[in-house]
């Protein structure tokens, strides 16, 4: 059902939107500070993508269609409101899914994610005054991943290797891809200070 996404210049674009928005967020989110996964993923971004599992996640996600990827930044706020309102930690690299197949101008179909521990206890209806919900990513048993060094409004070439691996290995994509932010840093302006996961399930 879930064809390659195009990839083109318009990725960069996207990216570049995304990095605005990232300039917000991270004051109020550490992303991923374990120094082994920050050390792997540094080395994962010199490979050729992979084939791996992802495990099932329990996230305060919330979904919309947004006027465009800066617009994204309206999701997070509710979200991170949302959890800090029930107290709840973020316990791994947030991420967001894109259920678009392809780059789009406007109306981006946009999910964003923030895990937390799975016997984290949510203390009011989630969806009682908004689209926020409390659910379970489920696991998938084969995802296509590489790992992007470096700012956001680089990921072109992430997406090109990416979707060049996944047609060489004769895989289709088969849901939404992913984009994990396993380090983020904006004081920080160094290449290490940005590690971003694209994971694409396959079949």
């Amino acid at each position: 059902m879930w064809e390659a996404l195009v990839i083109s210049t318009q990725i960069v674009t996207r990216s570049t939107e995304i990095f605005a928005t990232a300039r917000w967020f991270v004051h109020f989110v550490v992303m991923s500070e374990c120094a082994a996964v920050a050390a792997a993923a540094v080395e994962a971004a010199s490979k050729p993508p992979v084939l791996k599992s992802l495990p099932e996640v329990r996230v305060v996600t919330l979904r919309a269609v947004i006027p465009d990827y800066r617009a994204q930044r309206t999701l997070w706020d509710q979200v991170l409101a949302f959890t800090r309102s029930q107290g709840l930690a973020i316990a791994g690299p947030c991420l967001t899914i894109y259920y678009d197949q392809g780059y789009r101008e406007r109306d981006v179909d946009a999910e964003v994610c923030l895990p937390i521990a799975k016997d984290a206890k949510v203390t009011e209806d989630a969806g009682s005054t908004s689209s926020i919900t409390v659910r379970v990513l489920p696991a998938v048993p084969r995802a296509a991943s590489a790992v992007h060094l470096g700012s956001y409004d680089a990921l072109n070439p992430a997406y090109l290797k990416l979707y060049e691996w996944i047609s060489k290995e004769h895989l289709q994509p088969n849901a939404p891809v992913r984009e994990v932010y396993l380090r983020m840093d904006i004081e920080d302006t160094s290449e290490g200070s940005f590690v971003t996961e694209i994971q694409q399930p396959v079949a």
